[in-house]
């Protein structure tokens, strides 16, 4: 029965992330305190000179669950804030993206469903549903 109760929850988390996605405008609402992104590019690599890191990247959350892998691809916006985010991505290949993904999540011992096309993780207290569209990975991570 706790996934008949965890359904609705994680039906809400994806909505509500969803929601933000939307309501978000240019970028602006990007968290500027973040950490640098757990797969960094070649050009913020340590020991690389400030003058040739990229201004007005996109940074993922400090306060990601640990250990929480994140799916290849761009991010290109954050939104939300303690524990509760939707991180979007661009890629060519979402569904590869999405595929590669659940197969992180299940080795980091997510228990991971597909539901409506929607991937729901769930690992303990976190939840993160991720859906691919166009060419874009949109992920909500709740903890």
């Amino acid at each position: 029965m706790s996934r008949t109760r965890t359904s609705p929850l994680l039906a809400a988390l994806l909505v509500a992330g969803l929601g933000l996605t939307a309501c978000q405008s240019g970028g602006s609402d990007t968290k500027n305190d973040a950490a640098p992104s757990a797969r960094p590019s070649a050009s913020s690599a340590p020991g690389a000179p400030a003058e040739d890191a990229p201004s007005g990247e996109v940074e993922a959350p400090k306060d990601l669950p640990a250990g929480l892998p994140l799916p290849t691809g761009k991010l290109t916006s954050v939104t939300g804030d303690k524990g509760a985010y939707v991180l979007t991505y661009a890629t060519d290949n979402p569904e590869g993206v999405l595929a590669a993904y659940r197969k992180e999540l299940e080795g980091k011992g997510y228990t991971a469903v597909d539901v409506a096309g929607t991937l729901t993780a769930t690992k303990g207290a976190e939840a993160v549903s991720v859906l691919a569209s166009g060419t874009t990975v949109v992920v909500t991570v709740s903890s």
